[in-house]
């Protein structure tokens, strides 16, 4: 499966947006900056940040209306004409995003493309609501399903995180159904699910072909938090409560609460070490905010009733370890620094020295001095003169 944009101008605009990253970092000059730009030239459409927002938010009113037109016509049909209605609203809308906006009109993350896209993809669902009796099982096979196709074919983001957390309540409410002893083990089924997701996403973003990797990444960071998330001890015992009607009194724990304290711990101090050691900045990220909710767990149930002491030495502990990291990270090991783990992205490869390197005449043949003389040295006339 292909994406619908064009890759080779997909490929320039991100080769045109490192490179500005690296001229706000002073790596290179404007003069650089603009002779990249003319070397790796893309005809998408392609706004800054507040205009995406701005066209996204008008895409959304000018369909809202929309709806709300064709709601007059069919105001009267029975609720399965009206979900295959939707079902066929939701595909048009699509057709539309993809042949008129991202293929014809070179439109890539304009915000007019997301507004579309969401509003075809949550008619589609909804069509599929509507004519299952609003099945559960049913909506969120259609969610991944779609969802995935959409993440795919638009490189979205949304959409690929959207799809992993109905995944994810895939399989929770599958177990949790069940009952008895599956509702027990439901914790530990995620971990072992999203862990092998996560290893086959690192062996994806192992190829060569970049397309989709940012969705990679966030979908490598997503396995990571509801890998910690499904072994932290307070989401654990808080859900236990919640849904499976665990009555908890004084003295009495959930259970295995051991082990779930021990991964409480040992899974941020594992994300932070195997993240230094495989230079994954991805994992170093994760880590760290699985190191905080790890510190609020614990200070949650076992607090020392000083708060201004507890914070005091928390705030000691981490400046101590951010000290180290710095220093560890100054002498460059193996191409990995702290100056580079600052301005290194969430997971992207620096393409821009590829770049640089093509443009500012790094494979360019050196140039043949201009003899005056002869091939002696002197000034006497040789056959080389």
């Amino acid at each position: 499966m292909k994406p619908v944009y064009n890759l080779d101008s997909l490929t320039n605009l991100h080769l045109v947006k490192e490179a500005i990253q690296w001229h706000k970092q002073g790596r290179i000059s404007r003069e650089q900056l603009d002779q990249i730009r003319q070397a790796y030239p893309s005809s998408f459409y392609h706004p800054n940040f507040f205009i995406r927002i701005l066209l996204f938010a008008a895409t959304c009113i000018a369909l809202s209306g929309l709806v709300g037109l064709l709601a007059l016509f069919f105001a009267q049909a029975d609720r399965m004409t009206v979900s295959a209605l939707c079902i066929i609203y939701g595909v048009i809308s699509w057709v539309v995003v993809e042949k008129v906006f991202a293929e014809k009109n070179k439109h890539y993350k304009s915000g007019v493309n997301e507004a579309l896209l969401y509003h075809s993809v949550g008619f589609i669902v909804g069509g599929v609501a509507g004519l299952t009796g609003a099945d559960i099982y049913a909506v969120l096979i259609s969610l991944v399903i779609v969802l995935s196709f959409a993440a795919f074919r638009f490189i979205d983001l949304v959409s690929t995180l959207v799809a992993l957390c109905s995944i994810a309540a895939f399989i929770f409410y599958s177990f949790y159904r069940l009952g008895g002893g599956f509702q027990q083990v439901i914790p530990l089924v995620m971990i072992v699910c999203f862990s092998g997701v996560y290893f086959v996403i690192r062996k994806a973003r192992a190829s060569e072909n970049k397309t989709w990797d940012n969705c990679l990444v966030i979908a490598e960071a997503f396995c990571l938090l509801v890998v910690y998330a499904s072994g932290n001890y307070l989401v654990v015992r808080e859900l236990s409560v919640a849904l499976l009607n665990l009555n908890i009194t004084g003295g009495q724990d959930i259970p295995l609460a051991w082990l779930f304290y021990f991964l409480t711990v040992a899974v941020p101090g594992a994300y932070l070490y195997f993240g230094i050691k495989k230079k994954d900045i991805v994992l170093i990220r994760v880590s760290l905010v699985a190191i905080a909710f790890a510190v609020f767990t614990f200070k949650y149930y076992f607090s020392l009733g000083h708060h201004e002491i507890t914070l005091t030495v928390a705030g000691m502990c981490l400046i101590g370890i951010a000290a180290w990291l710095f220093h560890f990270l100054k002498t460059q090991k193996n191409g990995y620094t702290a100056e580079n783990v600052l301005s290194e992205s969430w997971g992207n490869v620096n393409l821009a020295a590829y770049v640089i390197s093509q443009t500012m005449g790094g494979n360019k043949e050196p140039e043949q001095p201009t003899q005056t003389g002869g091939t002696f040295g002197g000034g006497g006339s040789t056959e080389g003169f």
